[in-house]
């Protein structure tokens, strides 16, 4: 079995998908460095806001200069990786220059950006730079199929979170966001129709489910495609997720013949050459950690996840919630008695503080900045926020308990029940 296993992903393969995929990759890695510059978000979420809610504790944001000189980095090096020039290292370039920037706010996490990085790196690991359209060595198979089990995890896991019954029997969020939509012209009505939104529910679970086999059977993969093609377009049009649909829509090439490219390129590999080294060891151990160990590890919290957020980042949990929610602090001196109610909001943006008020770690984030800025001032501080949030249409609920102080470590704010538990009563 394991004999057969490393024989199948060792055997030659047409690296023609490998190469349009990497050229693929390369220009949607510059338009995703252009587009951020170009609609101004450099300024308006890296550069103006006063108070960043950091993924590494202590990170210093770099100045504007430095800033749109890295998303410059990203577009250089995806045109490299585009045009096959110094391949692996422009990608080694890109996954750094993209990660200092994903690194410096929490806000700006997608689900499409972690794809975008695992793909860009499992690009980087395979030996890209040696492939060509034509002329080139064959490719062992087993690295193409290292890029589609990510993309099917992908697809896994984002199909076994909707097996919810927020999802599967209320239709939400959907149902809150197509409603928000009813006043369009024509379509409006029907959006607003809660049916509607059980329908689309039901049908985005199977699809996230299934694509991955219709993919992979020869048989169905038309239809398959047709059916990526037209599901992402959809999703495009009706909520703004930038480039994820062109990604997802390019991945799904993955699961194509190897040769396909050589439909309308022609072309051939070198005769005689080697076979490119097939993947052994380290690239599988990383896929069991990066497509299933990571992702799953919210199996391990007793907690409700689209509430609590505890394992919900890096999980492939996609359009599940619709949370609101509103938090105001209360600093207490500890040495003297003395209180202070704040509201982040003068610190914030509003993007900051729409994600901050719902997610229990940036609340907590945010708690420490004050806690930082008393001690500054010769004050040794407790903070407590009184807290609010709804999860999909239900009620407002208190979403912290309200007397935990905050500043203290993670495992004692876990082990004292700092986020309350989900009321599931439903208006």
């Amino acid at each position: 079995m394991k004999s057969s296993l490393r024989a199948v992903l060792g055997r030659s393969a047409d690296p023609a998908s490998l190469v349009a995929f990497r050229v693929a990759f390369g220009i949607l890695a510059s338009v995703a460095a252009a587009r951020f510059v170009l609609l101004g978000w450099v300024d308006e979420l890296l550069v103006q806001p006063t108070f960043h809610f950091t993924w590494v504790p202590g990170l210093a944001v770099p100045p504007a200069p430095a800033l749109y000189g890295l998303h410059l980095v990203q577009f250089l090096a995806g045109t490299f990786v585009a045009l096959g020039r110094w391949t692996r290292p422009a990608l080694a370039v890109w996954l750094l220059a993209f990660g200092a920037v994903e690194l410096l706010d929490k806000t700006l996490y997608l689900n499409h950006h972690v794809l975008f990085m695992l793909l860009g790196f499992w690009l980087w690991l395979a030996p890209v730079g040696r492939l060509r359209m034509t002329g080139g060595p064959p490719v062992a198979l087993g690295w193409l199929w290292l890029l589609r089990a990510q993309v099917a995890s992908v697809y896994v896991w984002a199909g076994l979170a909707k097996l919810d019954a927020d999802w599967l029997l209320r239709g939400e969020p959907l149902h809150t966001w197509l409603s928000a939509r009813q006043d369009l012209p024509v379509l409006g009505p029907l959006l607003a129709a809660p049916s509607l939104a059980l329908g689309m529910s039901w049908l985005g679970a199977l699809y996230d489910l299934g694509i991955p086999l219709l993919l992979l059977c020869s048989r169905t993969r038309t239809l398959a495609l047709v059916l990526v093609a037209g599901f992402h377009i959809t999703v495009g049009m009706l909520f703004p997720i930038g480039i994820f649909p062109l990604l997802m829509m390019v991945s799904a090439t993955l699961f194509c013949r190897p040769d396909w490219p050589r439909r309308w390129g022609g072309g051939g590999v070198e005769p005689g050459a080697a076979v490119v080294r097939a993947p052994r060891g380290l690239p599988w151990i990383l896929a069991v950690a990066l497509m299933w160990l990571i992702p799953g590890r919210f199996l391990l919290f007793d907690t409700d996840v689209n509430w609590t957020g505890r394992g919900y980042r890096f999980a492939w949990r996609v359009m599940l919630t619709e949370k609101t929610g509103m938090v105001d602090y209360r600093v207490v001196d500890q040495d003297t008695g003395r209180i202070w109610r704040t509201t982040p909001t003068p610190d914030l943006t509003p993007l900051q503080h729409q994600h901050m008020r719902t997610q229990p770690d940036m609340i907590r984030d945010y708690a420490l900045h004050l806690a930082r800025r008393h001690e500054a001032e010769g004050r040794r501080v407790a903070v407590y926020a009184e807290s609010y949030a709804s999860l999909n249409g239900r009620p407002a609920q208190r979403l912290l308990r309200p007397d935990v102080d905050l500043t203290k470590p993670l495992d004692v704010l876990w082990g004292a029940g700092w986020v309350l538990p989900l009321e599931h009563a439903v208006e």
